[in-house]
């Protein structure tokens, strides 16, 4: 079987969260990337400001939500993009 493809995801948002999922693993190295460890559910956060909703019920750790795949946990200090 060849090498598995690389897949850099950027951004934990739904589409980033989504594309992760669905993406075989066998078949996929999959990457993502992004500036926090937790996905926010934002169309909650006026509940969280009035009380109804705790901060940890639309928060969600990415690594949680991707616990089926390969995670690894890392920080991104600088990206360098070089043209070939």
């Amino acid at each position: 079987m060849s090498e598995p493809w690389k897949v850099v995801i950027i951004g934990g948002g739904f589409g980033g969260l989504s594309a992760a999922q669905h993406l075989n693993s066998n078949v996929v190295d999959v990457t993502l990337i992004d500036r926090r460890d937790y996905h926010l559910f934002q169309p909650l956060l006026h509940q969280v400001a009035t009380g109804s909703l705790s901060a940890g019920e639309i928060a969600s750790p990415l690594r949680s939500v991707l616990s089926r795949q390969k995670n690894r946990c890392g920080r991104l200090a600088d990206i360098i993009l070089r043209s070939q």
